[in-house]
C-alpha cells in the first residue's frame, strides 16, 4: 500500500535509463525510509500488567476483620469509586462535567451493601498516617460532603494492627442492624399467618441470626426487603 502513494516515481525514474526491477528496488527503499515509522505508529499496543497488589496489606487486614463481624449479614465491597455511587444533577453541563470529574478521579476503600439488593448501605474509609496532609483533608472533607448531601453513611477508621471486633461492631451495628434478616429465607407460610401493620401483605416466620433475638422466631413481612414490618411472637 506503501508503494501505491509512490507510484508516481516511475514517471520521474524512468527517463533515467532504470529498468523496471531497479525503479521497484528504489521505490521499496524509499518506501520503507518514509512509511516505517508511520505504520508502527498505528500499531496498537497493550503495555498492560496486573499490579502487585489488589488492596494493600493494611486494607487485607481490615477486610477480614470486617468480614468477621458482619458475616454474610452485608456483602462487602472495596475500591469503589464515587461516580459508581452518585451523580451530579445541575442544569449546565459544564458544570455537569466539572462536578462529575471531581468524584469520578476519587474511590472509597469499602462499601457495605444489602445482600439481596446490593443497594448501599455504609461507605467506610480506612485512614492511614497519609489522611493527616492538608491535602488529604480537603479531599476526606469532600467526599464527606458528597456522602451527606446524598444520605449515604459514611465512616472513617483508623489503621491499626490489630482490631477490636467487639469495638468494630459497636461502631457497624447502628448501620447493618437492620439487615440481620436479610439473608433469611421463610421457613413456613401457615394459613393462621397475621397480616402485616405496614403494608397489609401476608407475613413469614423467620428465625433471627442475630441480635438479642438471636434464635428466636418472629414474624417478617414477605414482601421484604420493599416492606420491614415484622411482629414479635408472644410467648406465654
Amino acid at each position: 500500500m506503501s508503494n501505491g502513494k509512490l507510484s508516481f516515481l516511475r514517471t520521474v525514474l524512468k527517463p533515467l535509463g532504470l529498468s523496471d526491477n531497479a525503479i521497484d528496488k528504489t521505490i521499496d527503499f524509499i518506501s520503507d525510509l518514509l512509511f516505517e515509522k508511520d505504520e508502527a505508529a498505528t500499531k496498537i499496543e497493550y503495555p498492560y500488567h496486573l499490579v502487585d497488589e489488589f488492596i494493600s496489606p493494611a486494607e487485607l487486614n481490615f477486610f477480614f476483620n470486617l468480614k468477621s463481624v458482619v458475616g454474610d449479614s452485608v456483602q462487602i465491597f472495596s475500591k469503589v469509586k464515587l461516580s459508581d455511587l452518585f451523580y451530579a444533577k445541575t442544569g449546565d453541563y459544564g458544570k455537569y462535567r466539572s462536578y462529575t470529574n471531581r468524584i469520578d478521579r476519587k474511590h472509597i476503600d469499602f462499601l457495605l451493601c444489602n445482600p439481596i439488593t446490593l443497594k448501599p448501605i455504609l461507605g467506610i474509609e480506612l485512614d492511614d498516617k497519609s489522611h493527616q496532609r492538608a491535602d488529604r483533608q480537603e479531599r476526606d472533607d469532600f467526599v464527606n460532603n458528597v456522602f451527606a448531601v446524598a444520605k449515604l453513611p459514611l465512616v472513617h477508621i483508623s489503621v491499626q494492627r490489630g482490631y477490636s471486633q467487639s469495638e468494630l461492631k459497636s461502631k457497624l451495628s447502628a448501620y447493618i442492624s437492620g439487615t440481620q434478616i436479610i439473608n433469611e429465607q421463610p421457613e413456613q407460610v401457615q394459613a393462621s399467618s397475621p397480616r402485616c401493620p405496614k403494608c397489609g401483605s401476608e407475613m413469614v416466620l423467620r428465625t433471627a441470626k442475630r441480635g438479642d433475638n438471636q434464635g428466636g422466631k418472629f414474624w417478617g413481612c414477605s414482601k421484604y426487603p420493599e416492606c420491614r414490618g415484622i411482629l414479635n411472637i408472644e410467648t406465654n
